[in-house]
């Protein structure tokens, strides 16, 4: 493919920003002279803020709610939308959008569209006949209704309708149904969901994770650990209760268990516990766990691909964290400490959690299940039981060529006559 195209990235944080610089490099691959801008929308994000990390060779532009005239008066970002004037202020998101997609596109690529911005980002394209694509990140997406539990979200969610009908906002569409003119999708499990909920399936292209292209050649290439006194114990962190996912009380019995567990365990032999701390971690979990539990703790500060964090473990504990899905592929075991479901602030997120223990791993709610559970994977197969089929559907296939499909998909749609619309 020898002509020059014009691609626009939008990331929200996450690892989106590592998934669009894969996919543009293998565009790149097979279009030399395409040129790309990233837009990095996660100054949008309330809970987090900051900029996405993409080390792409892109353009980058980023796109906050102060650059629109939106002031973050509030943690919602439709309460603040209507402070800062409602429908006026979502013409400057699309004003805003418009700007930011000048010139010649031959087709928006996100892994996200449910935010404001991401909404005004997909009108700017369509009104100028630029398809968009939706690439799916990772596994573990809700395309329905995310059923929420905490009062804040269920009075939002109340709300919606009527700031539909009056005009006020635009809806926000499901994920993936916002009318793209493709969706990448890591699973036929997937591609028939979006189908369930309305998306032509001819214009869902399978591909797999992108990110998880570098498993496939670790899955081969991680040896066994060598048997020996310690048992080396890898924890996942989620500061899902920093970002009200989950709620303070259960995030703080979680850690108990696992301190109590590992205190117990320690009768059984030595143990190491590395906690991993999350990019957008305070520390906190760190600092309790080590304040509380009697065995060695060491941190791990995520500078390291977590592929190579979870080859030096014996058993990686975590929630709900995509880490354990990356953990199975590796052949690590996993144990798993559930949030009790009311605690869960929408019950989409309680269903992953729930999702994973279907799956056959096994499960510590207390600290006497978590040291016994550790006591049977320090001599049995911890993979033994695990459905593969089940984690398939959410990995899609692993064989080092995800990032290579999802590129030709969208080269394949922007090569169309009608440039996919």
């Amino acid at each position: 493919m020898s002509q020059s195209l014009r691609f626009a990235l939008v990331g929200t944080g996450g690892s989106s920003g590592h998934t669009l610089a894969a996919v543009e490099q293998a565009i790149r691959a097979e279009a030399p002279d395409s040129q790309f801008l990233f837009i990095d929308t996660q100054p949008f994000n309330l809970r987090t803020r900051g900029k996405t990390v993409y080390p792409g060779q892109g353009e980058v532009r980023t796109v906050s709610p102060e650059d629109c005239g939106i002031r973050n008066r509030t943690g919602s970002q439709t309460m603040n939308l209507l402070l800062s004037g409602g429908p006026l202020a979502y013409r400057r998101l699309l004003r805003r959008a418009r700007s930011l997609l000048a010139g010649p596109i031959d087709a928006l690529i996100m892994c996200h569209d449910r935010m404001y911005i991401e909404t005004a980002l997909l009108r700017a394209a369509r009104a100028q006949g630029t398809p968009t694509v939706l690439l799916q990140e990772g596994p573990f997406c809700a395309i329905g209704n995310a059923r929420p539990q905490a009062n804040r979200l269920r009075l939002k969610a109340m709300l919606a309708p009527l700031l539909d009908r009056s005009g006020l906002l635009p809806a926000i569409p499901d994920y993936g149904l916002a009318g793209h003119d493709l969706v990448v999708a890591a699973s036929a499990a997937y591609r028939d969901r979006w189908a369930a909920a309305g998306v032509n399936p001819a214009q869902v292209a399978l591909a797999g994770v992108p990110r998880f292209d570098a498993l496939h050649t670790l899955r081969n290439a991680v040896p066994p650990l060598p048997a020996g006194d310690r048992l080396e114990l890898l924890y996942l962190v989620q500061p899902f209760a920093a970002h009200g996912k989950v709620t303070v009380e259960a995030a703080a019995e979680a850690l108990h268990v696992i301190a109590e567990g590992l205190s117990t365990a320690a009768g059984d032999g030595a143990i190491r516990l590395t906690i991993r701390l999350h990019p957008r971690s305070s520390g906190d979990d760190i600092h309790r766990l080590r304040e509380t539990t009697s065995i060695e703790v060491v941190e791990d500060e995520g500078r390291r691909p977590i592929e190579q964090a979870i080859g030096a473990a014996h058993v990686v504990i975590g929630h709900y964290s995509t880490g354990l899905l990356e953990s199975l592929v590796l052949g690590r075991p996993v144990l798993v400490v559930p949030i009790p479901r009311a605690a869960f602030a929408e019950q989409s997120e309680a269903d992953k959690q729930d999702w994973l223990t279907r799956t056959g791993l096994p499960i510590a709610r207390t600290p006497q299940e978590l040291a016994s559970g550790l006591r049977h994977l320090r001599s049995h197969d911890g993979l033994a039981d695990i459905d593969c089929v089940m984690v398939a559907q959410e990995t899609g296939v692993i064989d080092g060529q995800a990032t290579a499909r999802a590129a030709r998909a969208i080269l394949h749609l922007v090569d169309q006559p009608s440039g996919g619309n």
